[in-house]
């Protein structure tokens, strides 16, 4: 379903592949019309302004939602399915950015001929997709610099805003951002960063029906400042995808 054609791609300093339009306009305006309410949504603690809805948060909202939401139940099935991990992988190896994970995809036949061939007896990690709303508030929101954990491998962000809904002016984008301190240039196991000690690279704005594709790298730092709208009812409503290793 995501429109893989449209890709503008960047290598430094980490894989980076915007898709705009993301999905054909009709599934995403029915997408966006069919969003959940933000009453379905929990808090994340210690964050007031981020809500999820998601198998951790709020987990029986969410398979409740996606259940009887047939839009969003046909959306999330793709989601969660092998082919749409496989396309992903396929559309970045044809990117350049090949992640050497085509033996995750094996059946056990492929498996047994190549340890008869000779090769590695070597049992390749699953892959499985994640899946999560949310919502970050115009009063107050922000996403700190990280660089994702270590077991994901790739992440995928969709806007869920239709055209005229989100204030450019608000802020919002993603920040593509660079270690200033040489102590944060490899972080693999994704330690906190202070906003002090990064730089702004690229802002990838926030507009939409766009998705970002991202890997997970040492030194894949991303953020989104602070949005200060005070008083603002805006929210910054998000789908983010995780294809990581299961295990």
């Amino acid at each position: 379903m995501l429109n893989f054609s449209a890709a503008e791609t960047r290598y430094e300093p980490y894989p980076l592949v915007v898709l705009r339009p993301a999905l054909d306009a009709k599934d995403y305006n029915e997408l966006c019309d069919n969003f959940p309410d933000i009453s379905l949504f929990g808090p994340i603690r210690g964050y007031d302004y981020k809500l999820s809805l998601s198998e951790k948060f709020a987990p029986d909202n969410y398979h409740k939602f996606i259940r009887e939401n047939k839009p969003w139940n046909r959306f999330h099935g793709w989601l969660k399915s092998d082919d749409f991990i496989k396309a992903t992988v396929e559309f970045l190896k044809q990117k350049y950015i090949d992640l050497d994970i085509d033996k995750c995809f094996e059946t056990t036949s492929q498996r047994v001929r190549r340890m008869v061939s000779g090769g590695k007896i070597m049992r390749a990690p699953k892959l499985r997709s994640r899946f999560e709303f949310s919502v970050l508030k115009a009063d107050g929101g922000e996403v700190a610099p990280h660089t994702d954990t270590p077991k994901k491998i790739i992440t995928l962000v969709q806007t869920m805003i239709k055209d005229g809904e989100w204030d450019p002016a608000i802020g919002g984008g993603l920040d593509v951002n660079r270690a200033t301190d040489a102590k944060y240039a490899f972080n693999w196991k994704n330690n906190a960063v202070p906003w002090d000690k990064i730089e702004v690279i690229d802002t990838i704005p926030f507009v939409p029906n766009q998705c970002t594709v991202f890997v997970k790298t040492f030194n894949s730092l991303h953020s989104v400042r602070r949005m200060t709208q005070e008083g603002s009812k805006a929210l910054r409503k998000t789908v983010t995808i995780v294809i990581e290793r299961d295990d």
